[in-house]
């Protein structure tokens, strides 16, 4: 059972019908469920929960009253529940433009629900963010840079405007890896467009829909934190222990696509193969997804 941050029952169903009407042509999948997930209280306490667990295995520190940016705030779920139960003064900054087209004027009929002010989510690109440097304690972004223009600027803007001694912790699919969350299908580690929607072709997908995500791995992401101003900051942690963690218990949740890939983790498990599965992934950077977290030097 989930909470859905609305109480508008109308509000789920613009989504999805607004979500069906910009991606119904590239994707074959279900809106009302992906829109029901954009709206869940629980997801969204889950991805801050992450946030607060991972900063602590390396340093005590207390969200409450921090300023946070989300990357690409979607509807604001994220934003309200930060703001409404974790006391966290939290941002958001969202393009609102092709498949994202919707999330504009659901978001602000969001903030007029819970009385949050219109300026918490701003339209905008997040190659160039419209803040001054070094303003926000943390920066959170879960499942969005894989679709945006440049991944580099996006990671350069976003340290630029980290606090130093501030966290910055994206959550992006690795293409590196077995699995596809889009499409919801097994994803044989294809980090090259063309071959990309060959497979895509292949398993009975539309594979323009290729041509609008970036595929990422730990390889890209290493080599442009590496054009970036690396001095200026120390990565923490890539997610393998969370992927092992998740591997070897079942202990995820199943968002967007993961309930179908759930019997084959269930299979791994019951032959004993989750640890050292889990172990070889990893030491070839192929757990997914992809949970970088840094810290901006002082």
């Amino acid at each position: 059972m989930t909470t859905l941050i609305s109480k508008d029952p109308e509000l789920l169903n613009k989504l999805a019908v607004a979500l069906n009407e910009s991606t119904s042509d590239l994707l074959k999948r279900d809106t009302k469920l992906i829109a029901e997930e954009f709206l869940t209280v629980e997801r969204a306490i889950e991805q801050i929960e992450l946030l607060k667990s991972e900063i602590n295995r390396f340093e005590k520190y207390e969200l409450k009253g921090r300023k946070l940016l989300e990357v690409g705030a979607g509807v604001g779920t994220f934003l309200i529940v930060a703001r409404t139960r974790f006391d966290i003064d939290a941002y958001g900054v969202e393009p609102s433009k092709d498949e994202f087209s919707p999330f504009n004027q659901i978001s602000l009929s969001l903030l007029k629900e819970y009385n949050l002010p219109n300026n918490m989510v701003i339209c905008g690109k997040a190659e160039k963010l419209d803040f001054n440097d070094n303003t926000f304690d943390l920066i959170y972004s879960t499942n969005v840079l894989e679709h945006v223009q440049d991944p580099e600027k996006v990671l350069s803007e976003s340290i630029r405007v980290l606090k130093p001694g501030g966290y910055l912790q994206f959550v992006v699919p690795n293409y590196f890896s077995f699995w596809e969350g889009h499409y919801g299908i097994l994803w044989p580690c294809i980090t090259n467009k063309f071959l990309g929607k060959i497979y895509a072709r292949l398993t009975g997908q539309n594979p323009d829909y290729i041509d609008t995500l970036q595929l990422i791995s730990p390889q890209f992401l290493k080599k442009i934190l590496n054009n970036i101003n690396s001095q200026n900051f120390e990565i923490l942690d890539w997610g393998k222990n969370i992927f092992k963690k998740r591997l070897a218990s079942g202990n995820y949740s199943d968002w967007a696509s993961l309930k179908s890939i759930r019997p084959l983790v269930s299979l791994v498990q019951k032959l004993g193969l989750a640890n050292i599965g889990a172990n070889i992934l990893n030491l070839f950077g192929m757990h997914t997804p992809i949970v970088l977290t840094l810290k901006k030097k002082k």
